[in-house]
């Protein structure tokens, strides 16, 4: 009864608790594995000058899942994992995460902000720990609080309309695009939180504004050095514990940076009456009235937020733009939605969906297994490291009609097409899903709604720039 009473508790649906079939079930040694060696395990197969690149995962675990099949064993920088290329095998993972679901840590950066802040936020932490912050962020989920910023994101995206008109060269084209997207995403982003609104983009000549200026310069470089910290130290082999390497510095000075110049404006956002605050940035109020929280924990919090929202916003929309660039069919039927001033813009969302469906921002949403999993027929045991790889899935001919054509009507409600739930999970899945999701979705679809409106996309931006910048 008491066994029972505790499966319906944490509702987990692993092979030992929900069917019993564990004799049925073949054992992990029995998973498909390439060779491997002594200490370095599989290391080598992402050694200079060897078949795969980390940098370009997605690729390799595509080449070895045709070799192996949808689920493999690797042992990678001293781990092994487990890696799976089957939709199935993500559900299963995700409806055993439980209450509190468990990630590989971000270990650098939860040991820079332990040791200098004593807040760690919502990115690098798990358990407890990271359920107490991931209660502030709660709030940028809701629709309401959403919709609020709504007339300030339009505001915005119509100055980055008249600033691709200012910044265009001799022949129409505007160069470095993603540089160009990044003003936009930390000008919107910046009205939510920290609750300063940069001026990234109407006034960034402006003389009379340098302090804003050199914000903004600083900004920029720290979130691109901060994502590239974030890589080489979660990549690599954990040197940084040692000494300094170039990515802990990376991540170090990129941090510092940020976190100063939230902190400058938290401070001046502090000063306003709590009643102002509430009627003019619905994040930063409930951020300022949780009691549960410190000082450096708003602050914190406050920096992720901003950080998180500037980024992979600004890829989403240079991949987005890039597929309207090539697909003139889907370019007008957008562009004929956004004219007719539907705010709901269902064709326009398809076309983002679409977009992170070819190419999402992340390749994999890993899980460490809280309890003996029934995945694919094997019994992966409590503890693993399981890698469903969503960024080969949502690419794969099982699950999507002619995968490789850019087809945003497979996501609207009317469609014929049985998408997998679990197929495509840009933003993640359960508690451990990006709360920024809705905020970004905004920013997102009011830009390309304004820039379709005014003008044919093709005709505004360098393809092959935007081809490059995100390999494809």
């Amino acid at each position: 009864m008491l066994r029972r009473r505790f499966i319906q508790k944490t509702r987990l649906y692993s092979a030992i608790t929900a069917n019993n079939k564990i004799n049925k079930l073949k054992r992990i040694e029995d998973i498909p594995t390439l060779k491997q060696f002594p200490i370095i395990g599989h290391s080598y197969l992402f050694f200079p000058g060897a078949k795969y690149q980390l940098e370009r995962l997605t690729e390799a675990v595509e080449d070895i899942s045709a070799k192996l099949g949808t689920i493999f064993k690797l042992n990678l920088g001293g781990t092994n994992l487990i890696v799976s290329t089957d939709a199935d095998h993500t559900e299963a993972l995700f409806r055993n995460e439980g209450k509190y679901p468990i990630r590989p840590a971000f270990p650098a950066l939860l040991h820079y902000r332990r040791v200098n802040y004593g807040s760690v936020g919502v990115v690098p932490g798990n358990g407890e720990e990271w359920y107490k912050y991931r209660q502030g962020v709660m709030p940028l989920l809701k629709a309401n609080l959403v919709r609020s910023y709504r007339q300030k994101h339009e505001e915005i995206a119509d100055n980055f309309v008249e600033y691709i008109d200012k910044n265009m060269n001799r022949m129409l084209i505007l160069e470095d695009v993603f540089t160009h997207l990044l003003k936009y995403t930390i000008e919107a982003i910046s009205v939510v939180s920290p609750g300063h609104h940069f001026q990234c983009l109407s006034n960034y000549n402006n003389n009379n504004n340098n302090n804003n200026k050199e914000d903004i310069i600083d900004i920029i470089t720290a979130s691109i050095d901060f994502m590239d910290g974030l890589h080489r130290t979660f990549t690599g082999l954990p040197i940084w514990k040692y000494y300094k390497t170039v990515g802990y510095r990376k991540l170090e000075t990129s941090h510092k940076t940020i976190h100063k110049i939230v902190e400058k404006h938290l401070k001046e956002l502090d000063k306003d009456k709590p009643e102002i605050i509430q009627t003019t940035n619905s994040y930063m109020h409930s951020l300022f009235s949780n009691t549960s929280y410190n000082w450096n924990d708003k602050l914190m919090l406050s920096m992720e937020t901003f950080l998180g929202g500037i980024d992979a916003t600004a890829t989403t929309i240079a991949v987005t733009l890039h597929y309207l660039a090539h697909n003139k069919d889907v370019q007008d039927l957008a562009r004929s939605e956004c004219i007719q001033d539907n705010t709901r813009l269902p064709y326009l969302r398809a076309c983002v969906k679409e977009s992170l469906r070819m190419c999402p921002t992340g390749g994999a949403n890993s899980r460490v297994t809280i309890a003996d999993t029934n995945i694919g027929g094997y019994l992966i045991p409590k503890h693993t490291l399981v890698l469903p790889f969503s960024s080969v899935t949502s690419n794969k001919p099982e699950y999507f009609d002619k995968p490789g054509v850019y087809r945003p009507e497979r996501w609207l409600r009317d469609s014929n097409c049985n998408v997998h739930p679990f197929a495509s999970l840009p933003f993640g899945f359960g508690a451990r899903m990006c709360p920024g999701r809705r905020i970004a979705e905004q920013e997102i679809v009011v830009l390309l709604m304004k820039v379709s409106i005014v003008a044919n996309i093709l005709s505004l931006l360098l393809v092959s720039c935007i081809t490059d910048m995100i390999g494809i």
